[in-house]
């Protein structure tokens, strides 16, 4: 039986990549996707989930407007890492057939849950703003809504956008903190620890370019300028898979090669740590005894994957 997900998604390159993922594994049943800000302003990360759905005509899912901003502060985007459109300045026309739910994506995530309670695994692909906010307006949502995965933070890794911060971290702190708080649900972190390391190169990019399959003619579009910007920091022509190997590890899971039991709480005043993912690493520690400190009961991280078996199902889906 397929697994339900909500893919809440800030629709930028890797983002698009991700989504395309979760179209086509038959181990995915889609039932909706929420957009919030993050690599983009939330108009236009609505609009590109809206036009990926109709370049792959897929308009029978449900996709729900999300948050703007988040709990705290004014958004600040990056254009030269997605492209002033988000998708990488790919030019892809209006979105004419796929309408956006005239609910929030908060109460999007309310009602599905709901209706399929203890079915429902929750898949963050950008800032964790909606589900914070669906808690905050449903206390009782993680009785509905039991698994969390997030694609953010870093635990062992370094930053991307600080030092020590994760971008979907630092984009809502709040938000992760609030959701990292919460108990009644299970929480899985995909970080950078993992994502930052998994990487789509030229050998895999002609291999696209070689498939003619409306997956593969979509990406074809927009990877390359990704691809730009990572292959300086990366000294070769890639770039990270971030979300896409987010949604290949919800659909298969024997890819997960190891993990850990951490609490892990995100840090929201530090003048140069804000947004921190700060998980207790010390060994012989249980969580009721960092109740002086952290509050966030044990989160799952992902520690290792099979990083090209996880490619290999990347490709193979989208039919390159």
């Amino acid at each position: 039986m397929a697994q339900k997900i909500i893919v809440d998604t800030d629709t930028g390159i890797d983002d698009a990549m991700g989504c395309v993922l979760a179209l086509h594994r038959p181990e995915l049943e889609i039932l909706g996707f929420t957009s919030v800000f993050g690599n983009a302003d939330v108009s236009l990360t609505t609009r590109n989930s809206a036009v990926l759905l109709e370049q792959l005509d897929r308009n029978d899912i449900p996709l729900a407007r999300g948050a703007a901003r988040g709990f705290v502060g004014i958004p600040t985007f990056n254009p030269e890492i997605h492209g002033h459109d988000g998708v990488g300045n790919a030019n892809f026309p209006e979105p004419s057939i796929t309408k956006e739910l005239t609910i929030s994506a908060a109460e999007f995530i309310i009602r599905t849950a709901r209706d399929n309670p203890g079915e429902v695994t929750f898949v963050a692909l950008g800032p964790l703003t909606n589900l914070a906010l669906a808690l905050m307006l449903d206390p009782k949502l993680p009785t509905y809504l039991r698994k969390v995965v997030w694609m953010g933070g870093a635990v062992y890794a370094p930053g991307n956008v600080t030092p020590v911060g994760e971008a979907d971290a630092c984009h809502d702190p709040e938000a992760a903190q609030i959701v990292f708080e919460q108990s009644g649900w299970e929480v899985t972190v995909v970080s950078l620890d993992v994502t930052d390391v998994t990487l789509f190169r030229a050998g895999d990019l002609e291999r696209l370019r070689r498939s003619s399959t409306p997956a593969a003619t979509y990406l074809q579009r927009i990877v390359p300028f990704y691809m730009d910007f990572y292959s300086p920091l990366l000294g070769e022509r890639a770039c990270a898979m971030h979300s896409a190997l987010t949604i290949g590890l919800v659909a298969r899971p024997d890819l997960i090669l190891a993990t850990e039991r951490l609490p892990i709480s995100v840090e929201l005043r530090g003048q140069t740590t804000r947004g921190m993912t700060v998980a207790d690493r010390r060994s012989g520690r249980k969580v009721s005894d960092n109740r002086k400190w952290m509050s966030a009961p044990e989160a799952i991280l992902i520690r290792d994957v099979d990083r090209a078996a996880f490619v290999e199902l990347f490709l193979e889906s989208i039919g390159a």
